[in-house]
């Protein structure tokens, strides 16, 4: 009988390490974002579309940001960001409301970012014109798992 004193892997930790080699090929590319205004924040994740015109926007109070992320799950072409404030006066017309345009931000082929460092905005303050109320958004092109 001959017999060897040299270990070698386990079927199980075989498996493990194809399953974690296979697990970050499902990951894709994810915008997430930090909005606040007032005493109100919320998290968003915005996935890459191919279609840029069926985004829809997310209201935080008097507020509207729209995320738009074009591109695959292999890699984003570009960012857009859109700010709006609710207004009575002037502005476009969406849903009964009226909407003014404050700011507008573009991203071209952004990296993505890693998760303990700078996102890919920073921390973006806009004010409202007419009475200074302030909103805030801090957005970074992270890796998720699908």
């Amino acid at each position: 009988m001959i017999s060897s004193s040299r270990r070698t892997p386990s079927n199980g930790l075989l498996f493990c390490i194809a399953l974690a080699a296979g697990g970050s090929a499902s990951a894709a590319p994810r915008l997430v974002c930090q909005l606040a205004q007032g005493d109100t924040a919320t998290r968003i994740e915005v996935a890459p579309t191919s279609d840029p015109y069926t985004v829809a926007t997310r209201q935080i109070n008097h507020f509207r940001f729209k995320a738009v992320v074009v591109g695959d799950a292999s890699g984003v072409e570009y960012v857009k960001l859109y700010t709006y404030y609710e207004t009575v006066r002037g502005g476009a017309e969406q849903g009964g409301e009226k909407l003014r345009l404050v700011h507008q931000a573009r991203y071209v082929a952004p990296a993505l970012q890693h998760d303990d460092g700078p996102g890919l905005t920073g921390t973006v303050y806009v004010y409202e014109p007419r009475l200074g109320r302030e909103f805030s958004y801090d957005c970074a092109l992270r890796e998720v798992a699908a």
